[in-house]
C-alpha cells in the first residue's frame, strides 16, 4: 500500500452513547438506548452485526439454518429492529484506543477514525477458555467454537474423522450440528468429573425456563444418539498424537483408556468473559470462583468502577444470548436516566424479572460444567501454554518458584502474552499457573495489563494521521 505524504486531522463526532459489539447484548443497549431519545453509534469489526451467535444470519442456506435452530433464529427480530430503527452499525470497525476522556479511537475503512462519548457499553461477548494439553498446538486443532463460525460463516465443516472434548453445552450442540451437516463426528470425550453432577444437584431450580433449557440439553444428546456419536464419560487425561498434524485423541476413565483416530480435534471448556478491554482503560476485574475467571466489578446498573464505562452480557458475566439482551437494556435504562431522559419504571421491573428468571440454572450451569484443574493448570511441564511466542508451563513455574511476581514480570522474561493475542488466549492459564505455584489467590497474582493498541494497527493506517491531534495517553516515539 502506498503511503500518502498529505495528513489529516480526525473530526471527532460527539454521542450520548458508543456501544462495542454487535452481539445480543450490543443490538439490544443500543436499541433500548435509541427508543429512550439517546444519540447512539455501534462499532464491531465483523462484517456483519449480529456477533458470534447470530453470525451470517442473513445469508445462511435453508438447510444450515435447519441445523441451527431456533435459539439461532432468535436473532433474526433483533437484527431487524435494529435494521428498521435505523440504527448507526459500523461494520469491521476495529477499535484500538479508549482515551480517559472517553475518546474511542478505531479502524473503519483503512482510516482511523474517533469518537468521543458521553458513555460507553461494552458488549464484546466471551472467548473460548484456554484447553492447554499436550498437542493442542497441531494443525488439525481447534475450538469447537471456531468450527461452529465455519459452519455459521461458510456452511463449512471440517473433513475427515472428528474428535470433540472438553465440557460444556456447547460441546454437545456443536457435536450434533456437525453431524447434521454431514461431518463425521467419532466421537464426545465428556472431561465433567462425577462429582459436579452431584454438587450441580443442590443449585437446580424447576422454573419454566431452567426447564426448557435443560429439556435443550436432553435434545442435544438424543441427536449425538441418533448420529451414532460416542460419549465417553469423566475422562480425565487427553493427549493429540501426531507428528506434523493431529492423527488421533489419546485418553483415559477410571474404567478404560484409550485412542481414537481422528483427523480434527474440536476442544471447548466454556467460555469466559472478554476483559481485555477492562484491562485497558483501568477498570477493577476481580475473580470469579463460580466461573473460574475474572470479570469486571460493576454496580446494580452494570456500571463499572470506571463512571460511564458500562459492562453487558458474556462481556461482563457469562450468562446466555437472551439475557445479554437484557442485561443490556437494564444498562440502557440507567443510561438515559442520567441524561435526564424519562424512564418506565415498569418496562425496568419487567426487564429485571425476565433477567432473574433466565439466569435462574446459572449456578447449576457453572457448578455442572465447571472444568477440571488438570485441563486449566496442565501438570506436564512441556505443554506449551503461549501459542503466539511458544511459552511452556515449566517456564511459567520456574519463574513462579524463582519468585517472579506475576504475569505482567512473566512479559518481560519470557514475553508470554505478548504475541498476536496480546494475552488472550494464555492469560487464564498463566494467573492459574501462578496461583498454583505460589498459594496466592488469582486476586492476588492479577492479569495482563494490555496497552494500545488493543488490536494491531496498520501503520498506513496511523501514518495518514496527524498525530498531534490524538489522545494525549497515546505514546508515540
Amino acid at each position: 500500500m502506498a503511503w500518502s505524504s498529505k495528513r489529516r486531522t480526525i473530526a471527532v463526532k460527539k454521542y450520548d452513547l458508543v456501544v462495542i459489539g454487535a452481539g445480543p447484548a450490543g443490538l439490544a443497549g443500543a436499541l433500548q438506548a435509541h427508543e429512550l431519545g439517546l444519540s447512539v453509534v455501534i462499532l464491531d469489526d465483523g462484517k456483519r452485526a449480529g456477533g458470534q451467535i447470530y453470525r451470517n444470519l442473513e445469508n445462511l442456506t435453508d438447510k444450515m439454518r435447519s441445523i441451527l435452530g431456533k435459539s439461532y433464529l432468535n436473532g433474526e427480530s433483533l437484527l431487524g429492529n435494529a435494521q428498521h430503527m435505523g440504527l448507526d452499525i459500523r461494520a469491521e470497525a476495529v477499535v484500538w484506543h479508549i482515551s480517559a476522556a472517553k475518546i474511542v479511537y478505531f479502524v473503519h475503512k483503512d482510516q482511523v477514525v474517533a469518537i468521543e462519548a458521553k458513555a460507553i457499553m461494552l458488549a464484546t461477548g466471551a472467548l473460548e477458555r484456554p484447553f492447554p494439553i499436550p498437542g493442542w498446538t497441531l494443525p488439525g486443532v481447534m475450538t469447537a467454537g471456531a468450527a461452529q463460525i465455519a459452519m455459521k460463516s461458510g456452511s463449512a465443516i471440517p473433513a475427515g474423522r472428528i474428535v470433540l472434548a472438553g465440557c460444556g453445552p456447547l460441546l454437545y450442540l456443536v457435536a450434533g450440528q456437525l453431524a447434521q451437516a454431514g461431518a463425521d463426528v467419532q466421537a464426545v470425550l465428556d472431561t465433567t468429573p462425577s462429582g459436579n453432577y452431584w454438587r450441580a444437584i443442590c443449585h437446580s431450580k424447576l422454573g419454566s425456563t431452567s426447564l426448557s433449557q435443560l429439556f435443550d440439553g436432553i435434545r442435544m444428546i438424543r441427536t449425538m444418539s441418533a448420529y451414532g456419536i460416542r460419549r465417553i464419560l469423566q475422562v480425565e487425561d487427553i493427549r493429540i498424537l501426531g507428528e506434523n498434524r493431529a492423527e488421533a485423541v489419546e485418553y483415559s476413565t477410571p474404567r478404560e483408556s484409550g485412542t481414537i483416530e481422528a483427523d480434527c480435534t474440536l476442544l471447548h471448556q466454556g467460555v469466559v468473559p472478554n476483559i481485555q478491554l477492562y484491562r485497558h482503560l483501568g477498570c477493577e476485574i476481580r475473580w470469579d470462583d463460580s466461573q473460574l475467571c475474572f470479570h469486571p466489578v460493576i454496580d446494580g446498573n452494570w456500571q463499572t468502577s470506571v463512571p460511564g464505562i458500562f459492562a453487558v452480557g458474556d462481556n461482563a458475566r457469562i450468562m446466555g444470548a437472551k439475557a445479554a439482551e437484557y442485561s443490556a437494556r437494564l444498562a440502557a435504562f440507567h443510561i438515559a436516566e442520567n441524561k435526564k431522559r424519562i424512564i418506565d419504571p415498569k418496562s425496568r421491573n419487567s426487564i429485571q424479572r425476565k433477567f432473574r428468571q433466565l439466569t435462574e440454572l446459572r449456578k447449576f450451569i457453572d457448578t455442572l460444567y465447571r472444568p477440571p484443574s488438570q485441563f486449566r493448570i496442565p501438570p506436564q511441564e512441556d505443554t506449551v501454554i503461549c501459542r503466539c511466542e511458544e511459552i511452556t508451563a515449566g517456564e511459567i513455574t520456574d519463574l513462579a518458584a524463582a519468585g517472579c511476581v506475576g504475569p505482567n514480570q512473566a512479559k518481560f522474561f519470557t514475553r508470554c502474552g505478548m504475541g498476536p493475542c496480546q494475552g488472550r488466549n494464555c492469560g487464564l492459564t498463566v494467573t492459574e499457573l501462578f496461583a498454583h505455584v505460589t498459594g496466592k489467590s488469582p486476586d492476588e497474582v492479577g492479569y495482563y495489563t494490555i496497552r494500545s493498541p488493543i488490536r494491531p494497527l496498520a501503520l498506513a493506517a496511523l501514518a495518514g494521521v496527524e498525530t498531534s491531534g490524538l489522545a494525549a495517553d497515546i505514546e508515540f516515539s
